[in-house]
């Protein structure tokens, strides 16, 4: 029993729409999933771009605290934008973003509760000086919030760039190399 050309004809235009259709139905379902991939690195990258910028100004904070000894005025942002900055690394940080950045959290709190013990101390004028026990213990809290922040910082660069490999490997296998005596590679014969 064989086909007749019109039951051929009907068959091959049926073939050839299934396929059409999923060749575009898996295009379209790629296409959407990296869409979606791109909007929400966009959207970390943006998170993390704000990451740095808070660590930035508490950074500015922190060094104007440690050479005056007065809080400035304009300091609400630098201190509010953290916890917002919390909630949104919630959502799109990956798990080592998020514990360098609660250690650089914990770090903040730490040299800011120093610095109000050392600001409404009892019975003394507060002033900048290392025989302070609270000045000091306030500059040594600065030191490991400083640390938390660079390692912080560092962990969002790896994340924005990646690592970066070394642009040649040791181990690389090479046929027609030879090193020399003083180490320099060179065509063998």
């Amino acid at each position: 029993m064989g086909l007749n050309p019109a039951e051929a004809a009907i068959t091959g235009m049926t073939l050839g729409a299934i396929a059409s259709f999923s060749g575009a139905w898996l295009t379209q379902h790629a296409t959407d999933r990296r869409e979606r991939e791109n909007r929400v690195w966009s959207r970390c990258m943006d998170v993390y771009e704000e990451a740095m910028v808070a660590v930035h100004r508490v950074g500015n904070l922190r060094a104007q605290l440690s050479s005056t000894g007065e809080w400035p005025d304009d300091t609400g942002a630098a201190v509010s934008d953290v916890h917002v900055l919390a909630a949104r690394l919630e959502i799109y940080a990956t798990d080592q973003v998020l514990e360098a950045h609660w250690t650089a959290f914990q770090a903040m709190r730490a040299w800011i509760g120093a610095w109000h013990d050392w600001d409404n101390q009892e019975g003394t004028n507060p002033r900048v000086s290392q025989t302070d026990p609270l000045w000091k213990r306030f500059t040594e809290l600065v030191e490991e919030s400083e640390d938390s922040d660079h390692k912080l910082l560092g962990i969002l660069r790896d994340e924005v760039h990646g690592k970066r490999k070394p642009r040649r490997s040791w181990w690389k296998w090479r046929p027609f190399r030879r090193a020399d005596p003083d180490g320099s590679p060179q065509l063998g014969a």
